[in-house]
Formats: structure tokens, sequence, C-alpha cells
């Protein structure tokens, strides 16, 4: 079983981490036939994966990682498929997670709009995806691989201009060129327009 557990980042730590905690972590719930994968740390949280053999030691494995890293902010089952939403709230509730450092669950979100999607919404909403997992690189502190994949997520945008979703294209854009630019990629918001 799998699950994506959310904790808290209060002593600050930052994806330079990733490492360690993916030690600490798998040493939290290893006495509980657990596992860890795909740690990521945001500003205000860490993320990973945590494997179990029975959902029965789940709570104790929780309980483990919250006394070793911070305290527990989300936790949800991986292996039950998601809720199909309407396509405008999965690109609402993409963006919202974007924006909270939630970067594979904004992935995850706005694929499922993607997936319905043609033209240049499609275009776009695969540019604004491939960012979200450019920064899930940078999540793990994988530099390199955060700038080629936020460079085809430039390429997806370079056509489309103004305002598309709320968003405004040409801002996100050249924000994303000024970090490929720098070679230094930071966390970002996408900025919406007010309604």
């Amino acid at each position: 079983m799998r699950f994506l557990v959310r904790l808290s980042n209060g002593t600050k730590l930052t994806p330079k981490d990733a490492r360690e905690l993916t030690l600490r972590s798998y040493g939290a719930v290893k006495e509980f036939g657990g596992d860890v994968g795909n740690l990521r740390v945001s500003s205000s949280a860490i993320e990973l994966d945590l494997l179990l053999e029975s959902k029965a030691n789940l709570h104790a494995a929780a309980q483990s990682l919250e006394k070793k890293l911070g305290r527990l902010l989300t936790l949800r089952e991986l292996d039950i498929p998601a809720s199909q939403m309407e396509a405008g709230e999965a690109i609402r509730e993409g963006i919202q997670l974007f924006n909270e450092e939630r970067f594979w669950e904004s992935h995850e979100a706005l694929e499922s709009a993607w997936r319905r999607a043609s033209g240049s919404d499609k275009e776009i909403l695969q540019g604004i995806i491939l960012l979200a997992a450019a920064l899930v690189h940078l999540q793990k502190n994988e530099i390199a691989v955060t700038l080629s994949v936020m460079g085809r997520a430039h390429s997806k945008l370079a056509s489309h201009h103004s305002e598309h979703f709320g968003i405004n294209i040409d801002n996100l854009r050249d924000n994303v060129s000024r970090m490929i630019s720098a070679g230094h990629p930071v966390f970002l918001k996408i900025n919406q327009a007010l309604e």
C-alpha cells in the first residue's frame, strides 16, 4: 500500500537535506514493515511516499514519522483512483496546490484536465504540468533535471501570450526563462487575475 505523507517543515529544512531526511524517515518506519520513496522538501512541508505491506501499521508509522520529522499535515492513500473533477475545478485545484508548493499533487490535478483538453488549452496545461514536474525535481535537489524539465515547460508556453485560465502566461513564461538563463531555479507561484 502506498500513502502520500506531508509533514510540517518547522525547522526550515531545504531540498539539500532530502537525502538525510530519506534516511531518517526510513529509520522511522522500517520497524513497521515500511519503506519510503520520493521524499521532497518544500518551504513548509516534507512530503514522501510511505510504502506499507499492511494498513494496520499506518497509524504507528505515521506517529513515528511525526516524532522524527514534524507534525503530520496530510495523509492520503495513493492506491485508490482519484475522483473525477470537472476541468475548471481541476485547474483551480491544480493552481492552488501549485501555489502551496504541493507540486506533485498539482501535477496530478492538472493532468486530469489536460487529458480532456485540446488545442492551446492542452498545450498550456502541459506547460504548467511540466513546470510542476520540474519543481518536484527541485524539491529533491535535482537541479540539472529541474532546469531540463523547465526548458520543456518553457517550450510549451512559448507561443502563448496574455491571460489563460486566469493566469498571466507572459509573466509565468518570463519567470521560467529567467530561472533557466540564471541556472538557478526557485519555487514560484502562479499569479491569477482577480475575479
